[in-house]
């Protein structure tokens, strides 16, 4: 399986930051799905909770108020002022 490099993080530091499989956030147009050779974009993320796929198929589940996606061809920056695991 494919992988990609995200980095998760708050004005409180870096909440995450690795290789993951795919990343599941809601945008302001939707739910939206992020894995390896993505488009490049940048969106809002609007309330939600935020999976993470590890290349193990094992998942993390956290809680994002409000945020910003940016994804490019080399890696993915959530950035988010309240965010927290589940």
């Amino acid at each position: 399986m494919n992988t990609f490099a995200l980095r998760i993080t708050s004005p409180e530091g870096d909440l995450f930051s690795g290789e993951v499989a795919k990343l599941f956030v809601r945008g302001t147009e939707g739910e939206l799905a992020v894995m390896a050779g993505h488009i490049p974009f940048v969106t809002y993320v609007v309330p939600c909770d935020c999976k993470v796929e590890l290349p193990d198929g094992t998942e993390k589940v956290g809680r994002i108020e409000r945020g910003v996606l940016t994804v490019s061809t080399d890696k993915v920056i959530l950035l988010s002022g309240d965010f927290s695991w589940k």
